[in-house]
């Protein structure tokens, strides 16, 4: 080799080396800006979710946190759900007392936020092997306009199943595309599966089509192993998953399902048939309920999410025709995601009248069916792909960031989180009610976490805020007789029992009308208390005096 020879190849030596070093400290420098990136998001929709304003449903979930297990669920107080979510914020409590109730309540969801997306990117990631497309997915999924509202903010149900349907979800669909699918973590599926749909009724869409397609997938294993591998390890996860779930329904199934069931299908539909008109707006019909099934799924970030779909599925398609697979196929797992989304997409319109957070569910599952027609792409075309991510990615975040960057904001202020100034309006009934000497006795209202947060008693009819008051003339005697409620006409029975120390109202003025008028007539005095107001209104406080009800 002669010595120019000699120089140009070590010329080329160095370059490559230089340019393996420059290639490294870049992945590196995406890594580290991916990772900062993604605390700031958290960040961001950490400080969202805990000054998103106070809501009703709230007044449903969140107070068994506290008075769990000394009341009973069905038995002692109104619990129109499975039980999981009464559970799940009572542990959150026990860990984040020091935070209040509601406090404790937002950060469990802010921890199923967490969970959601990490089960996200880690169903994507190992469906696909692309680092992009699982952070794809996840910025998808914070996206989502309808999980940035109530659905995904407020201490509820509706964020609770998603994790767990889409960890049980994803588990089935990576296990049944190994040759040997390993029956522990198919058992795992299972449990998921079911803790979703002990979560929420309507989670229980997960289930029929990963049932049906253990006897189908994978597809050639005999029937034993088929047996003993996949369909009874998935069973027997579903059954323990659905423990506490059989256990009330089994100490008592027709309390049981008077809550559960009878209410949605009974006076829940003619109260707000009764009341329509005090919602504009309300999707009682199909028609409404296709307006908001539109904006859920095929607005904002949804809309670009099932636009790459598209793309996806499209370069599927051509590749398959180029007979160009990558991975082999998983045309089995396709069909079991869209027979999810499809049949959580048709259930979603099942509940009357319709609200946005109905209709969050096939959300979760467009991410995976991403994943799998991701999959089916060769190297050469996945290259393709590439920009296509990036721009959807870019284009999200910019609709997406001014909702969430005044939350990153808000982290500076503290005490201007909604629970926070939950626990002061409590403290400050509470010093209200010692400094008049007002007697002893439970605090009436629709707004129980008041009370709550500062240790006070409540009326267990009034645990679970207006739910079981407002459907007391729509309920006939025979159900009714399932409920601890009382309506209007029994107000008077109630306080002649055990006056109340204390009414609070001022936030829905028709259904306080009656506490109003028995202020009045039993001589309770009206005291000025500040953080007292929240997005239904401003807070009226009524102490009993020596002389009322006497």
């Amino acid at each position: 080799m002669s010595v120019l020879q000699s120089n140009q190849l070590a010329a080329a030596v160095d370059q490559a080396s230089h340019a393996g070093h420059r290639q490294k400290w870049l992945r590196l420098a995406v890594s580290v800006a991916s990772v900062a990136g993604v605390a700031l998001l958290l960040g961001a929709l950490y400080g969202r979710l805990m000054t998103f304003g106070l809501r009703r449903d709230e007044m449903m979930f969140v107070p068994p946190a506290q008075f769990m297990p000394d009341w009973q669920l069905y038995q002692d107080v109104f619990f129109n759900h499975v039980p999981n979510v009464a559970w799940f914020f009572h542990s959150m409590h026990i860990v984040f007392g020091d935070q209040g109730l509601l406090g404790s309540a937002r950060t469990g969801v802010f921890l199923l936020w967490v969970l959601l997306i990490l089960a996200i990117v880690w169903t994507t990631l190992r469906i696909s092997r692309s680092w992009l497309l699982a952070l794809f997915s996840a910025v998808a999924i914070l996206a989502a306009d309808p999980l940035l509202g109530q659905a995904g903010m407020a201490a509820t149900n509706n964020l609770l199943p998603l994790p767990f349907a889409v960890l049980g979800l994803g588990l089935f669909l990576v296990e049944t595309m190994e040759q040997q699918p390993r029956s522990s973590l198919i058992f795992v599926a299972g449990m998921c599966l079911s803790l979703a749909a002990g979560s929420k009724v309507s989670a229980v869409v997960f289930i029929p089509p990963v049932a049906l397609a253990a006897f189908l997938l994978p597809a050639r294993i005999s029937l034993r192993t088929r047996l003993t591998g996949i369909v009874l390890p998935l069973a027997a996860g579903g059954l323990v998953g659905a423990l506490p779930v059989f256990w009330y329904l089994l100490d008592d199934p027709q309390l049981f399902l008077a809550h559960v069931l009878s209410f949605h299908t009974g006076p829940h539909i003619a109260y707000w048939t009764a009341n329509a008109a005090s919602e504009p707006g309300l999707a009682m019909g199909l028609g409404g309920k296709l307006q908001l099934a539109f904006g859920a799924w095929l607005a904002g970030g949804s809309l670009i999410l099932a636009t790459v779909l598209v793309y996806l599925f499209w370069m599927s398609l051509r590749v398959g025709h180029k007979g160009e697979r990558q991975d082999g196929k998983c045309l089995g797992q396709i069909v079991v995601v869209l027979a999810v989304t499809a049949l959580a997409a048709v259930l979603s319109f099942v509940p009357t009248p319709g609200f946005p957070q109905y209709y969050i569910q096939p959300l979760v599952c467009l991410p995976i069916l991403g994943a799998l027609l991701y999959r089916q792409i060769g190297t050469r075309d996945r290259q393709q792909v590439v920009p296509v991510l990036c721009a959807s990615m870019f284009v999200m975040l910019v609709i997406t960031l001014p909702r969430l960057m005044p939350g990153l904001a808000s982290l500076a202020k503290p005490d201007d989180f909604t629970s926070a100034r939950l626990v002061r309006g409590g403290q400050e009934l509470q010093q209200a009610l010692a400094s008049h000497n007002v007697p002893e006795g439970p605090v009436a209202t629709f707004m129980p976490l008041y009370p709550m947060e500062a240790g006070l008693d409540i009326y267990p009819e009034f645990a679970s805020g207006q739910f079981a008051y407002r459907i007391a003339p729509y309920t006939d005697a025979e159900l009714a007789a399932f409920y601890r409620m009382v309506g209007a006409d029994g107000l008077g029975d109630l306080f002649g029992k055990q006056p109340p120390a204390a009414i609070l109202i001022g936030y829905d003025p028709d259904l306080e009308a009656p506490m109003l008028e028995y202020v009045r007539a039993n001589n309770y005095l009206e005291v000025p208390v500040a953080e007292l107001s929240n997005r239904y209104g401003e807070g009226r406080l009524f102490v009993r005096t020596t002389g009322g009800q006497d």
